[in-house]
């Protein structure tokens, strides 16, 4: 009986030394796009990833809107920063959700939304964010930059591989003039 429970006590004690007690979720956030990227209701636009590790999007024209459907997405963690930018202010325009929709999920008083700087508010560990971007004049390097961060603590000596708790790229599409 006493070998039984020995045995007992050495499996839960390393049972219980491996769980993660903290109930932390240390993994890095991610940008999911839930649809492909759509022109006015009805094109899709596909993208790929380039070698300098910029993703291309479709060609575009002047006076089209795209429409994203993004989910910002920070597993167990919370949610802190994310900045939706755009290259060129003169040649596209990024539309982002009404002031007071924006004030009940970030801090307003922080946060910079007509430059895309959005602060979460305490306890968000995902949110779907979508916004249109308005084709102005024609370019070649139309750039929207995505970075979001979250509250994971990556430990360097436990994790292998590294990690990170943020994420960030870049999607670039050409504008041009319609024929």
């Amino acid at each position: 009986m006493k070998t039984r429970l020995f045995l007992f006590l050495v499996v839960a004690s390393i049972a219980f030394t491996s769980c993660n007690l903290s109930s932390s979720s240390n993994k890095s956030p991610q940008i999911f796009f839930v649809t492909n990227p759509f022109v006015n209701k009805s094109d899709s636009l596909n993208s790929y990833l380039t070698d300098d590790g910029v993703y291309h999007m479709d060609t575009i024209n002047v006076g089209d809107t795209v429409t994203f459907r993004i989910l910002l997405y920070g597993y167990a963690n919370n949610l802190l920063t994310c900045n939706i930018t755009q290259s060129d202010t003169t040649s596209t325009k990024i539309l982002f959700p009404g002031k007071n929709s924006l004030d009940s999920i970030f801090v307003s008083a922080t946060s910079d939304y007509t430059n895309g700087k959005f602060i979460f508010k305490n306890k968000i560990s995902s949110l779907y964010f979508p916004f249109k971007y308005v084709a102005r004049k024609a370019t070649k390097d139309a750039k929207i930059s995505f970075y979001l961060s979250s509250d994971a603590n990556f430990d360097n000596s436990s994790s292998i591989g590294g990690g990170g708790n943020a994420v960030s790229f870049v999607l670039q599409t050409p504008v041009k003039q319609p024929k």
